[in-house]
């Protein structure tokens, strides 16, 4: 059984992959970096940050997660950015996503952000919460 960081991480990744609006902006497969490449394809989407903590309540085991996804790309158009987050927000609005061990009972985005880093290249930040439960 995979633990349930590595369990919510997947079931993110499964449903951004399925929708078309993402697949259209990352790419199909996803352009998915676990660490920053010297000449990347871009826009490509990293998972920057994960942070879970114990949520156990009523003697249900539950963890809590702030996973943080970040698109990077290259163009002129400030609105790339904003483009990146509406799309993946829409792929993971009112989904519990499938997972192998554990169940999500609760997904939302938490926060956004759009940074322009100079020379055309662009952040998307959009972290996600989740809680997740052993099955």
């Amino acid at each position: 059984m995979s633990s349930a960081e590595e369990a919510i991480e997947a079931a993110i990744l499964g449903a951004l992959e399925a929708d078309a609006g993402v697949r259209a902006l990352l790419g199909e497969p996803l352009r998915v970096l676990r660490r920053g490449s010297p000449a990347p394809a871009y826009p490509y989407l990293e998972i920057a940050r994960h942070v879970s903590e114990p949520a156990a309540a009523a003697g249900v085991e539950a963890s809590a997660h702030r996973v943080d996804l970040v698109v990077v790309g290259r163009s002129d158009d400030d609105l790339d950015g904003v483009r990146a987050i509406a799309a993946m927000r829409s792929a993971l609005a009112g989904v519990l996503p499938a997972m192998t061990g554990w169940q999500c009972v609760l997904i939302a985005p938490a926060f956004s952000d759009t940074l322009n880093q100079g020379r055309g290249v662009w952040r998307a930040i959009l972290r996600m919460r989740a809680v997740v439960e052993p099955v």
